[in-house]
């Protein structure tokens, strides 16, 4: 007869537990690869690199928030597609207003502050 999961995990060095029903997460099991250094290294620099992302979203919607609020405090006439589209000191600014998409285009590379 063959032996359970549980039994030939357990022989194995991990703990398994019986199929979980159906939509419940399997428990996880400790494991130590040869390069579980390297996995551990890259894991904590995706959180880092996870964490800067959600830092600069955050940033990013707030400064979205307050160019759309001056463009439409601006009073700036939208054109047939309902888009405000202008230039200002060497950038091309577009605001769809009513589905809050920006878009912001420099001139020149040097003007970038991203570059």
């Amino acid at each position: 007869m063959e032996k359970s999961t549980k039994s030939a995990a357990k022989e194995k060095g991990h703990t398994a537990t019986a199929e979980p029903e159906s939509g419940e997460q399997m428990d996880l099991i400790e494991v130590h690869p040869e390069n579980s250094k390297e996995i551990i290294r890259a894991a904590k620099a995706y959180k880092v690199a996870q964490k800067a992302r959600t830092e600069a979203l955050a940033r990013e919607i707030k400064e979205k928030g307050k160019l759309l609020a001056y463009v439409k405090e601006s009073k700036i006439v939208p054109d047939a597609d309902g888009k405000c589209k202008f230039k200002l000191d060497g950038m091309a600014i577009t605001v769809t207003p009513r589905d809050e998409l920006v878009r912001v285009k420099f001139d020149s590379e040097s003007d970038d502050p991203t570059a």
